[in-house]
């Protein structure tokens, strides 16, 4: 497999997000919202999202982002991501991520993001609330020819 760098993105929380211990100290859940920016060879424009991770007992966060692009040229995208979120040791409270991310549309400029699978790795800033994350779609190698479906 190849990875081909899809995008680098900026995220922010905007509002008041929630997190919630409901099961004791272990296990959490939360509800957070923000916007951002995507910025690359492969898709750009504005992010409008919302995240409901939950938090495992062994401190890992699994984050589960919804939400759309808008592109420069006017097309919305839809994009869902899910993976980890790891406590870094590292000086504040910053957090490692690494995740996939998938997409949906019908604008015909961006059909081809519909069969795409992108690995995404970042860091989010816990102090902040802002993420910085780059995208790579997942290119096989193996497959003898492209996907036979436009």
């Amino acid at each position: 497999m190849r990875l081909e760098h899809l995008f680098d993105m900026e995220l922010r929380y905007v509002g008041e997000s929630v997190w919630l211990r409901p099961y004791g100290e272990k296990e959490a859940a939360g509800f957070g919202q923000g916007d951002g920016t995507l910025r690359g060879p492969g898709l750009s424009g504005r992010l409008t999202w919302a995240n409901h991770p939950r938090r495992r007992e062994d401190g890992v966060w699994c984050p589960d982002l919804h939400g759309y692009v808008t592109t420069e040229d006017g097309a919305k995208i839809l994009v869902t991501m899910q993976g980890y979120s790891i406590l870094e040791k590292a000086p504040g409270e910053k957090r490692a991520i690494v995740a996939a991310c998938t997409f949906r549309t019908s604008h015909e400029t961006y059909r081809w993001l519909n069969l795409v699978i992108a690995a995404v790795e970042g860091e989010i800033d816990e102090e902040t609330e802002k993420v910085r994350m780059k995208a790579y779609a997942c290119v096989n190698e193996i497959a003898t020819g492209p996907a036979a479906i436009p």
